[in-house]
C-alpha cells in the first residue's frame, strides 16, 4: 500500500495538525524513521492518534492486517495516550509492568521499560509491528529504544517531541532519518492556539544568578542536585520565591518546579504558612494520593502544586495561570517542557505568568524565542535566534558584570519584568506626557529598545513602559517608572566607565532599566556604561561627557546584536 495515498480524516484537526500529518505520510514514502517536532500543548497526542486511525481504516478497507506499537516512558503519558485512543474508538492493549496484557489487540501501548524484559520479549517479537510511534522522543536515544527499533527494522517509525534537543548535543540521526518541523511557539501564540505570557526574572547581576552560574555540574551535564540543594534550599532564597509569587501571581493557580523532595516540601510549607493552599508532589507520592491531589488542583481546591520532575511531560491542566521556576537547569528541553505546562489555552485565561527565580532566561531567552531545531536534531550546539542567549554563561567572560560581595544591595535582588505589563504599570499616562512636552524647553521623545518611551529634555524627563500585547508594542504606555529632574541633582556620564557604574549603582530604578535594556539589545550591561562603546554601537562620535538624557538617546539608536 502506498502510504502517502492513505485517506486522511481531518475533520477534528487544526490546520497545523493537518499539515503535519500530510508531511509524515509523505516522508514515510522516502524514509522509514521520521521525527516530528511540535511545541508542548499543540496536540501531538491527538495528531498521532488521528494518524493511527487513518492507518487502521485504510488497512481494514484493503483487508490487510496491521500491528501498531505506541511507546512512552512514563505512566502518565501511557494513560493520556490510552484515553485519546478511546476517544477515537480504537481498541488497544497495554504492555506495562504487572498490568494484564491483551496481545490480540492490533494496537499496543507500551512502557519502554517493560517492552524488552525477559517476560515480554518473545511476545513482542511475535507481534511483528508495522508501525512504531514514540512519544516524548527526545528520550529515544537511550539503549532500550535503539534495541526496540533494531528489533523491527522494517517498521515505519515516528518519534514526536516538543524539544529535539539533548544536553550532550547528541545527534538523533542514528534513529531518525529526517525531522518535520511545526511553526515556532510565537506562531501558536499569535494564532491563539497557545496562551500568551508575562515573564519576570531575576536580574543578570543578582546574587542568585551568580550562584546559578557557579553551580557544580554533574556527570549528566546538568547542575548537580546535591549542590543545588545546598545552595538554594535555604530560608532566604525560598522567601524570595514567595515574595515574587505574592507580587506578581497572588491568588492564581500554578505549578512550582523544585530541586528535590526536601526542597518541594519546604516550599509548600512556606506557602501554606502564608495561607496559600499548596502541596508537594513527587515520583514517590503514591499513585492514588497523586491522582487525588491533581484532581483537587484541577477543581481549584488546591492553588499550588510544588513538584519534582512530575509535571514536565504528559500533564494536562489548561487553566494553570502561573509557572514558577525554582530549579536551575542547563537543559533547554527541560526549560521548555516546564514553561509549556502553563501555555495551554483555557476559557477565560488571558495569559500565563512565568516567574523565573533562577535566571533561566539568561540561558535560553524567552519561551517563544525561535529555535533552530534542525541544528539540534543533527547535534549542533548553535546559538538560538531572537532573543539570542548563550547556552551557558561563561564564568570567565569579563564582559559580564562580576558580582562584588562588598557592593551587595538587597534591592538588586528584586525581580524585573522581562515581558508584560502588570497592573502596577498598565494604566495609560498620556496626560503626564503632554505636561512634560508643554514645559519651557522643547521636549523630545524616543523609544528604548521598543519597550520604554523616554519623554523630556536633558534637565527633566520621564520614562514610561509601553503596554505590550501578545509580545508586541502598543501605542499606550503605563505609569512612569523613572523621573529625572536636574534641580534635584546632576547625572552626567564621563569617559570613565567606573565613574558611570558607581553613580548608576546609586539609583536602583535606573540601574534596573539599564540592565533590562542591555538584555533586550543582547549586550553586556557594561557596554552601556562606557561612552566609547555607546558611540561605536550607535555609530556616533565619542564624547568625554554626556547628560543622562543624551546617553539614553544614544542607546535608543543601538540595534539588537546578533550575539552576546
Amino acid at each position: 500500500m502506498k502510504i502517502s495515498s492513505i485517506e486522511k480524516h481531518n475533520d477534528s484537526l487544526r490546520t497545523h495538525q493537518i499539515e503535519a500529518k500530510a508531511k509524515i505520510f509523505d516522508a514515510w514514502e522516502t524514509y522509514d524513521s521520521v521525527m516530528l517536532q511540535m511545541p508542548t500543548g499543540t496536540g501531538k497526542t491527538y495528531l498521532f492518534t488521528s494518524l493511527i486511525n487513518d492507518i487502521i481504516v485504510a488497512y481494514k478497507k484493503e483487508r490487510e492486517e496491521i500491528n501498531i506499537l505506541i511507546v512512552a516512558h512514563r505512566n502518565e503519558l501511557l494513560e493520556q495516550i490510552s484515553a485519546t485512543l478511546s476517544r477515537f474508538g480504537i481498541p488497544h492493549g497495554f504492555i506495562q509492568g504487572s498490568r494484564e496484557q491483551t496481545f490480540w489487540h492490533r494496537v499496543q501501548v507500551g512502557s519502554v521499560m517493560s517492552l524488552l524484559t525477559d517476560k515480554n520479549y518473545y511476545n513482542i517479537q511475535r507481534q511483528k509491528f508495522d508501525f512504531i510511534i514514540v512519544d516524548e522522543a527526545h528520550h529515544s536515544l537511550a539503549k532500550t529504544y535503539v534495541d526496540l527499533f533494531n528489533l523491527f527494522p522494517a517498521a515505519k517509525k515516528l518519534g514526536v517531541t516538543a524539544t529535539p534537543w539533548r544536553l550532550n548535543h547528541e545527534s538523533f540521526l542514528k534513529l531518525y532519518q529526517t525531522i518535520i518541523l511545526s511553526p515556532q511557539i510565537s506562531w501558536f501564540i499569535n494564532n491563539h492556539l497557545l496562551a500568551d505570557f508575562d515573564y519576570v526574572s531575576i536580574k543578570p547581576d543578582s546574587e542568585i544568578q551568580r550562584l546559578v552560574n557557579n553551580s557544580e555540574i554533574a556527570s549528566t551535564g546538568d547542575f548537580s542536585n546535591e549542590d543545588m540543594d545546598n545552595t538554594f534550599n535555604n530560608q532566604r532564597i525560598r522567601s524570595k520565591l514567595f515574595e515574587s509569587y505574592q507580587r506578581f501571581a497572588s491568588g492564581k493557580k500554578g505549578i512550582i518546579y523544585a530541586i528535590n523532595k526536601k526542597h518541594a516540601a519546604n516550599i509548600a510549607e512556606l506557602y501554606c504558612r502564608h495561607g496559600v493552599a499548596a502541596v508537594a508532589i513527587d515520583c514517590d507520592t503514591p499513585k492514588d494520593e497523586r491522582e487525588n491531589l491533581i484532581a483537587c488542583f484541577k477543581a481549584g481546591e488546591i492553588n499550588v502544586l510544588v513538584n519534582v520532575d512530575i509535571f514536565t511531560e504528559g500533564f494536562d491542566c489548561p487553566d494553570v495561570n502561573f509557572i514558577q521556576l525554582a530549579r536551575p537547569t542547563k537543559s533547554l528541553a527541560l526549560f521548555l517542557q516546564q514553561v509549556g505546562r502553563g501555555l495551554r489555552i483555557a476559557d477565560g485565561k488571558e495569559k500565563t505568568i512565568i516567574l523565573d527565580n533562577v535566571g533561566l532566561y539568561n540561558y535560553f531567552g524567552l519561551p517563544d524565542a525561535d529555535r533552530k531545531w534542525k541544528h539540534h536534531f543533527v547535534g549542533k550546539d548553535d546559538v538560538e535566534s531572537e532573543p539570542s542567549k548563550k547556552s551557558h554563561i561563561k564564568q570567565d567572560d569579563t564582559s559580564y558584570y562580576v558580582f562584588d560581595e562588598s557592593k551587595f544591595d538587597e534591592d538588586n535582588e528584586q525581580m524585573i519584568i522581562i515581558r508584560g505589563a502588570f497592573d502596577e504599570t498598565a494604566s495609560h499616562d498620556s496626560s503626564n506626557i503632554e505636561s512634560i512636552k508643554s514645559s519651557r524647553l522643547i521636549a523630545r521623545d524616543f523609544a528604548l529598545s521598543d519597550y520604554y518611551l523616554v519623554v523630556g529634555h536633558k534637565e527633566k524627563f520621564k520614562i514610561f513602559p509601553f503596554v505590550m500585547k501578545r509580545g508586541k508594542r502598543t501605542d499606550s504606555v503605563g505609569k512612569c517608572v523613572y523621573e529625572f529632574d536636574y534641580e534635584k541633582g546632576s547625572f552626567t556620564f564621563t569617559d570613565n566607565p567606573v565613574h558611570n557604574f558607581d553613580i548608576l549603582s546609586k539609583d536602583i530604578k535606573l540601574k534596573t532599566i539599564f540592565d533590562f535594556i542591555a538584555l533586550r539589545l543582547r549586550l553586556p550591561s557594561a557596554s552601556l556604561m562606557c561612552l566609547d562603546s555607546l558611540a561605536e554601537l550607535s555609530g556616533t562620535a565619542p564624547d568625554k561627557e554626556l547628560p543622562l538624557f543624551n546617553v539614553l538617546e544614544l542607546i535608543s539608536k543601538i540595534k539588537p546584536q546578533q550575539n552576546i
